[in-house]
């Protein structure tokens, strides 16, 4: 009787989905970024401006609000059972205390319904008000970076990870690992050395991450294994190109965990993630990849390349919306804004417009529209000015993240463009990380450009 419920249940959800979808009220949203991006702190605050009280809540640039048509949203409180729930309210309430919650580790979605009044023609004269039904999907960043993984076999991906091993910031932290292969005997195939190898592996990921600031590592779910903590699946590393020239049982079983971890790990989650998009944000965090240092910056420009490799864009026919789901809008933005005086968002915008000037590109030619900018999801500063003997010049003032303590600093200048290696050597970049505001519990979060992402999103579906 339970799987008979729990069917019904599916086929109901399903249906009603169908529907919406067949009438355009029905709109999925991806948010797409690496770790430590903004994602969860950008859902939260996205979704406390559309259910928060219409009356306090700030945003300008979205027409439907600025017209007096937005009526409200709500959170819909039949989510089904086997779907994990977006941890809104525990979110919010930390970022209202000062605090950045803590990073996604497993995926989870939370659907809202918008309310507000049509626009103009018929169904202005006919209708008191119309429902639009939003779903918002989170996953940890580390996942995304398995799709590129699905255009490669064992030993392409072998090489791809080799050349990557190879850069400035990363060969020395490899070094250990490569000596450990190079010795390694690929004929001994048992549990025992599978296993110690991967978690060679695994552990050198996380030096990547923490010691060399690196973003693309896989595949992710070594990072963050969720469910399959544990599981055959995740006995994965690659071999050292040179000893892909011959056929081992090292290498065999090898291949065989790779295409497993394809077919039973990235596909699915490919497929219920990210096929069924409408439209989509791409949060990048520039700044941190500047205070890193060139060859990280290089390597975030590679990995968002190499992921949005894999989405499909175009227009959306009412056909399309329901069998073939593609991206009709991609907002490509610069996070944590609110790190910088204001003069200098421009820049930031100009600069994510250089790392990511093929994506652009692409999804132009796919008639998708697209659109650049700089926001903060949570402003966490205070912008100033102090006078020095130079003269009057910009500050920010917050809560710093390192110390706890209230600072007052310029926090530097953004390159308009792909900065040189050359400047790397002789100018180091340190833009800080602040703590969110303290709030009162029913207080609106404080934002920057969040309404003109808003209306670039959903402005032409609240008409």
């Amino acid at each position: 009787m339970k799987g008979w419920a729990k069917l019904h249940e599916q086929w109901s959800q399903q249906s009603q989905q169908f529907g919406q979808r067949l009438l355009d009220r029905h709109l999925r949203l991806g948010i797409t970024g690496l770790s430590g991006a903004g994602k969860t702190a950008f859902i939260t605050s996205l979704v406390q401006q559309l259910t928060g009280p219409v009356a306090e809540v700030q945003l300008p640039f979205f027409s439907p609000l600025r017209q007096q048509r937005y009526l409200g949203g709500r959170l819909q409180a039949q989510q089904a059972m086997q779907t994990p729930r977006f941890p809104f309210e525990q979110n919010l309430q930390q970022l209202q205390l000062g605090k950045w919650p803590v990073s996604t580790t497993s995926w989870s979605q939370l659907s809202l319904t918008l309310r507000y009044k049509p626009a103009s023609g018929l169904a202005a004269r006919l209708t008191d008000f119309r429902e639009l039904q939003l779903d918002i999907v989170d996953y940890p960043g580390e996942w995304l970076l398995d799709l590129p993984m699905l255009q490669q076999d064992y030993q392409q991906w072998c090489e791809f990870s080799w050349q990557l091993f190879a850069k400035p910031h990363r060969v020395a932290i490899a070094q250990a690992f490569q000596d450990l292969l190079a010795a390694t005997d690929l004929d001994d195939d048992s549990e025992l050395q599978i296993q110690r190898l991967t978690d060679r592996y695994s552990a050198l990921l996380q030096q990547f991450r923490v010691e060399a600031k690196a973003c693309l590592l896989q595949p992710g779910r070594l990072l963050l294994p969720g469910d399959l903590a544990g599981t055959p699946l995740l006995q994965l590393f690659p071999l050292l190109p040179s000893q892909l020239a011959k056929p081992s049982k090292l290498l065999l079983r090898l291949q065989r965990h790779f295409e497993s971890y394809q077919q039973l790990v990235v596909t699915p989650f490919y497929q219920q993630y990210f096929a069924s998009l409408d439209r989509q944000v791409v949060l990048v965090d520039c700044l941190s990849a500047l205070n890193a240092g060139y060859h990280v910056l290089q390597e975030l420009q590679q990995a968002l390349m190499l992921i949005l490799q894999s989405f499909h864009y175009g227009p959306a026919g009412w056909l399309q919306r329901l069998f073939n789901p593609k991206i009709s809008k991609v907002l490509f933005a610069a996070s944590k804004a609110d790190q910088l005086t204001p003069e200098q968002h421009k820049n930031l915008t100009l600069l994510l417009q250089q790392l990511l000037q093929q994506p652009l590109q692409d999804s132009r030619f796919q008639y998708c529209q697209s659109e650049a900018m700089a926001l903060a999801a949570v402003v966490t500063t205070d912008v100033g000015q102090v006078q020095t003997g130079e003269g009057v010049v910009p500050c920010l003032q917050g809560i710093s993240a390192l110390s706890g303590e209230r600072q007052t600093i310029f926090p530097g200048e953004v390159p308009m463009s792909m900065p040189s290696p050359l400047l790397f050597e002789h100018h180091a970049f340190a833009f800080p990380d602040f703590l969110p505001k303290v709030l009162a519990p029913q207080q609106i979060l404080p934002q920057l450009r969040l309404d003109q992402a808003l209306e670039f999103l959903l402005g032409d579906k609240l008409q």
